[in-house]
């Protein structure tokens, strides 16, 4: 279904005030809407619904720094909702980043999901700099060759500045994303082949199935096994946060935030040119037969921003609107 992108965020907005103070609830609305209207529709309003609700989070007292240097941040979130934290470690890693050339800013200690990583790469790309993103969270896929899930769908995101449009690359090393399965299970439908496995290790195409069991590696292989370890790494133990913990939703997520000043080793100016050729070159690159043009990593999610933005509507699930009461 369509609805109005100011009425769909005064809706959201209203659900988070029931839970959070003001700038809190506009914030984590802010990215819900932008989810949606760019097309990531299982990291938007979904995380509304369900069990575990955003808006059934409590925190634990306010954020906090635990440590601090001129490179880097510590944030113990408190259990204050993801995206709250998030755009507080992006705003930190940029500021860090513009003095000293480089950031990293890690958070741990909440307990949901930061959504789709390229809202905060954006961020850091559209102010200059190359922005590196990466999340863990309770152990949802299973390491290449085994059959308990021990790491998160840990997406990575990397963004850089252009001349034009940030190109920022986002992508769960999951072989689908742990609210795909949600979605998936809320609407009665099948998964993909080849995605998931049960309790048993056997492949299913079951959500509920799956939920219980473990998801692959994006590739099925040892190479996409190997990249989730990197992003357990990095936004666990580097973070102070949990790492390996099968499934047990009551441990806490992690994250990283790294911004770069492409100025530490070349012209900033020509390093966004530089990024636009290649960009143009691969756009133009000889295709297979009947191919189209290639599609750059975060095209199709901005322009269904833009079409969104431009019409002033969104679409939205209409089974997850009725579950949260919108309609």
């Amino acid at each position: 279904m369509r609805i109005a992108i100011t009425e769909l965020r005064d809706k959201v907005l209203g659900t988070l005030l029931a839970a959070f103070p003001l700038q809190e609830a506009a914030e984590v609305a802010d990215y819900l809407v932008w989810a949606e209207m760019s097309g990531i529709h299982t990291q938007g309003i979904v995380k509304l619904a369900g069990t575990e609700p955003l808006q059934g989070i409590v925190p634990r007292g306010e954020v906090h720094v635990e440590r601090d240097t001129s490179l880097s941040q510590l944030i113990n979130a408190n259990a204050h909702p993801a995206p709250f934290v998030s755009n507080m470690a992006t705003r930190v890693a940029i500021a860090k980043a513009k003095e000293h050339g480089f950031a990293l800013v890690g958070v741990h200690n909440f307990f949901s999901s930061n959504g789709a990583l390229a809202y905060y790469g954006e961020v850091i790309a559209r102010s200059g700099l190359i922005g590196m993103v990466m999340a863990r969270s309770p152990g949802a896929v299973a390491p290449f060759g085994t059959i308990d899930p021990l790491f998160g769908t840990n997406p990575v995101c990397f963004a850089f500045p252009t001349l034009d449009q940030p190109l920022v690359f986002d992508t769960a090393t999951s072989a689908m994303t742990w609210y795909g399965l949600v979605v998936a299970r809320a609407n009665g439908d099948r998964i993909p082949q080849g995605v998931a496995i049960d309790h048993s290790g056997k492949p299913t195409v079951d959500p509920d199935a799956a939920m219980k069991g473990a998801l692959m590696p994006f590739d099925g292989s040892y190479r996409g096994s190997g990249l989730g370890m990197v992003v357990e790494i990095m936004a666990g133990p580097l973070a102070a946060s949990a790492h390996c913990d099968c499934n047990t939703f009551a441990e806490e997520w992690g994250s990283s935030f790294l911004a770069l000043d492409p100025a530490l080793l070349v012209d900033p100016g020509r390093f966004r040119a530089d990024v636009s050729d290649l960009m143009e070159v691969v756009r133009n690159a000889r295709r297979m037969g009947g191919a189209p043009v290639p599609r750059l990593p975060g095209e199709r999610a901005r322009k269904s921003w833009e079409l969104a933005q431009g019409r002033g509507t969104v679409d939205v699930d209409q089974l997850t609107m009725v579950e949260l009461g919108y309609i």
